[in-house]
This record gives C-alpha cells, structure tokens and sequence, in this order.
C-alpha cells in the first residue's frame, strides 16, 4: 500500500492531518522514536513507545542491515508505521570509516567493508517491510560553509534518486539537500517537486541541524517548505528538540525523528514543560518531587521523585542505572507526545501562534 496523505487542519503554513500506510494511519504533526543499536540495548521495546503515545518508529538502513533483520514488524515486535533513513547521515557520523563515489557509499565496519548503492538501500527496506522509505542521499557537512559541496550534495542526491526510482517509487521520500545555501536549497527544491508531481508519495528535508544557528535551521525550513508542492507528507530528518518542533511545524512541517528525545534523557536531561531538568546537578540531591506534576507517564504516575532518579543515574549497580534511564526515557517520549498532541489541537482551533508563545515563555524562563 502506498502512502496516503490528509490535511483536515491548517493554521498559517501549520497544518495537521492524517498519514495512512500499509500498517496504519498516524496524526500529524508528530514526532518518531528512533530505534538506534544503543535505543535497543537500553531494553526500550516497541511495545512501551506504544504506550507512551507514539504511532510511527524509525530504523537506520545500514544498522538493520548490519543486524540481519529479516521483518521489521515481527524482529522488533511493532504492528504500527516503520520509516526507515536512508544511511545517508553516517556520511557524516561515519566520515573517517566512509568513502562515497558517484555510484554510493562504502562503509569500513569492524573491518569488513560494505558498499551501498541507490538500489541496494531500496531493497534491504523493501525486503524487511518498511512502509516509509527514504533512498541513498548525499549528506555534506554545513560547517564547510561550501557553495560548491552543497551543490555537490544536490546534484548527487539527483543522481542517486533517478537511479533508486527506477526500482519502484512507491512510499518513496525525495530527500531535499543543500545545506544553507538558499541557491542549492532552490535547486533541490525544484528537483523534488518535478518527481512528487510524478508520483512520488513524499518529501524530507535533510542536511539539517549538522552544526548550523537555530534561526538558520529555521530559515532553511521555511524556504523549502514555502516552495514545495502543498499535498504531500513532509518529514524533516534528524530534528527534534521542543522549541524546534513548535517553530518547524509552524514553518510546514508534518513529521520529526530526532535521536535526542531518548539520548538526552540517558544522560539525566528531562524534559518539562516547565522547562529543562539536569538531574545530575546538586540541587535535585533532596527534591521530592515527581519529574513533572501532571505528566501522565509510567515514571510520573508511579511517583518517583527527582531526588531518587538522580540517585538512580549515580548509582555503581548496572542494572538500576539501566532501569533508571528506562525511566526517564519514557518520561521524554510522553513529553514530546503529549507537546505534539498539543500542537495539534491548537492547529485544529487556529491557535497555534498562542499555544507556542506560552509554551516557550515557561520552557525557557
């Protein structure tokens, strides 16, 4: 089944809608969780996102390849939406174990190399169930600050697109490059709405949040999604923290994945929405309070205090370290649910602009 597109709401660029795909629909805007290597070995399961309120998961390709995933629904225990990234990211994760030619990338694993090309990357997704698939892109650096290497990272990701859609472009994402060139953004652009006015079902918008300003991943949203075609899903790759999230679907954005929501809470940095928690730091030595009251997670519900989970993170057993940032990663992924279930219902009422001025003024106070 391909991937149907709703918009039942707009508020401004905001809009909110309904995702339908082969194992399900989802509500937009909404937010992934990412299940990295390092995700799974926490002993988060699909089934505690569930949960939490989550209705679509993420994979990386070249880490379920790596694994030897046969079914991502039956392997991982998920009947919902799955999306997978292309392993164009590890370009940059991966730069001193990567090579790219104009035919793909190869990877230096544990001392084996494996070489990815357009069509592999589509067909390692295909044979495992993905229902929303991202192709091989060509992801550069923005701190180069390089005119011609984002243009480079245009004209590839081209290149690569017209290779993998000769496979088949159904669920299919183009990937929109370009770093912060507004020139190469432009062209990508263009390039991505000649093959959704094909058929390709959708759009991502990646190369983003690799080292630029706030404002200038902002500004980059926006220029594309002002000038990309109105019906079709819009995924922004690798973004994910609060304030980007209200600013990013208020520029056109539908869908997230971000590895922070769950990174951050491993290393004690909760999310409130009165604002941010370090649990490690002194002054929660003694606070009785749960993480954040009202908070309808299993970690808020069950009443544990600041003052234990940071006894928690110290603590020298393993095993209740482990258990503790189970804990305060389910807290982050009901957050970031529940500010999304929010967003939602303030685009449906055309209240979005108020939603996220008061949010922001208690988060960042």
């Amino acid at each position: 089944m391909s991937i149907g597109f709703e918009i039942k709401n707009r508020d401004g660029k905001a809009r909110s809608g309904v995702i339908t795909t082969g194992h399900g629909s989802m509500r937009t805007p909404l937010i992934t969780v990412n299940f990295t290597p390092a995700l799974l070995r926490s002993g988060l399961k699909p089934s505690d996102v569930k949960e939490l309120g989550s209705e679509l998961i993420l994979v990386n390709t070249l880490h379920a390849y790596l694994s030897g995933m046969r079914d991502v629904h039956e392997d991982l225990g998920w009947e919902g939406p799955v999306l997978a990234d292309s392993g164009g990211f590890q370009m940059i994760s991966l730069a001193d174990k990567m090579g790219a030619t104009a035919e793909g990338v190869e990877f230096e694993i544990n001392g084996e190399a494996h070489f990815f090309d357009p069509k592999k990357v589509l067909e390692i997704q295909r044979s495992i169930g993905v229902d929303m698939m991202m192709p091989l892109d060509y992801v550069v650096s923005v701190r180069t600050h390089s005119l011609a290497l984002f243009l480079t990272s245009v004209t590839q990701t081209r290149l690569w697109f017209g290779q993998a859609a000769l496979t088949g472009t159904e669920n299919l994402y183009y990937i929109v490059q370009g770093g912060t060139s507004s020139v190469a953004r432009w062209l990508s652009v263009k390039d991505a709405n000649r093959w959704l006015r094909a058929g390709v079902e959708a759009v991502a918008l990646g190369g983003i949040s690799l080292g630029e300003t706030k404002q200038e991943i902002y500004d980059t949203v926006k220029f594309c999604c002002d000038r990309l075609v109105e019906d079709r899903p819009r995924h922004l790759l690798g973004v994910g923290d609060p304030e980007d999230l209200l600013e990013c679907v208020e520029r056109g954005i539908d869908t997230f994945d971000c590895v922070s929501t769950t990174r951050l809470a491993r290393h004690g940095r909760v999310w409130t929405f009165g604002g941010v928690l370090r649990l490690r730091q002194e002054q929660f030595g003694r606070d009785q309070s749960v993480l954040e009251p009202g908070c309808d997670c299993p970690t808020c519900r069950a009443g544990e205090s600041r003052a234990a989970l940071r006894e928690g993170l110290r603590d020298v057993n393993e095993a209740v370290v482990r258990e503790t940032k189970l804990k305060l990663m389910k807290h982050n992924i009901r957050f970031v649910n529940r500010l999304m279930e929010g967003i939602r219902q303030a685009i449906e009422v055309g209240e979005l602009a108020k939603f996220k001025a008061e949010f922001l003024a208690i988060y960042k106070r």
